[in-house]
């Protein structure tokens, strides 16, 4: 998905909760849009419509899942996790 720009993150207080809820601070998520990072098409029954693997600068790999906005590099983040093993593999499949 390279042609997808995602250049921000907006963070509302929803989002914020249930990120917390996983112990990720949207500065943590917000640290993976500097760091290389693999945008997938989210699982067609999710909220999200794609689904952002990426590392902050502390290294931890995370995984947000982000719907679009009214600006095209601007992404709502829905929540975000510590990457599940699949998607550690996922991001090292293009950091390698």
């Amino acid at each position: 998905m390279s042609s997808l720009a995602i250049l921000d993150f907006l963070f509302d207080d929803d989002n914020e909760e249930e990120m917390a809820r996983h112990g990720i601070t949207p500065e943590m998520a917000l640290q993976i849009l500097e760091n290389p990072m693999v945008v997938l098409p989210n699982r067609k029954d999710r909220r999200a419509k794609y689904l952002i693997i990426g590392r902050d600068r502390g290294g931890a790999c995370l995984a947000v899942p982000v719907e679009p906005t009214h600006e095209p590099s601007l992404w709502r983040p829905v929540t975000a996790w510590r990457c599940k093993e699949r998607e550690h593999a996922r991001l090292g499949e293009v950091t390698r």
